[in-house]
């Protein structure tokens, strides 16, 4: 199974040395940046990005934000909605969230999102 690949950078389309659009998957050879793993882990971030609602053909998925944002963060229902959303990418045998929150001035939430596979390949989703 292959996705479209996003560059985590600016989380957006990409291209192969070909100008092709760039896919990640089962067929890619795998490592830090590839692979099985990696497109794994892209499903997850995207489907953890998405507002419940928001994804035009399937409104199910997604994080109901609305109910966590403008409050002082709980982190174990928010690391729950993330774990949750998780494991509805098919193939996602496992989902662990590990979020800190930054006080101050910053108020940010920090942390990752480990997930792996049925046939054990594992990436990891990194939330700056």
């Amino acid at each position: 199974m292959d996705t479209l690949l996003l560059d985590t950078a600016v989380w957006d389309l990409t291209t192969d040395v070909y100008g092709n659009l760039a896919t990640v998957g089962d067929a890619t050879p795998a490592s830090a940046q590839t692979g099985p793993g990696m497109r794994l882990a892209q499903d997850v971030a995207t489907r953890c990005r998405a507002w419940r609602g928001e994804v035009y053909y399937d409104t199910t998925q997604g994080i109901k934000y609305s109910t966590i944002l403008g409050l002082a963060p709980n982190l174990s229902v928010l690391q729950n909605a993330f774990n949750t959303e998780a494991l509805k990418v098919p193939a996602c045998e496992t989902a662990i969230a590990q979020f800190s929150f930054n006080a101050g001035s910053t108020r940010e939430i920090t942390g990752k999102l480990s997930v792996a596979d049925v046939a054990g390949n594992s990436g990891t989703v990194t939330l700056t």
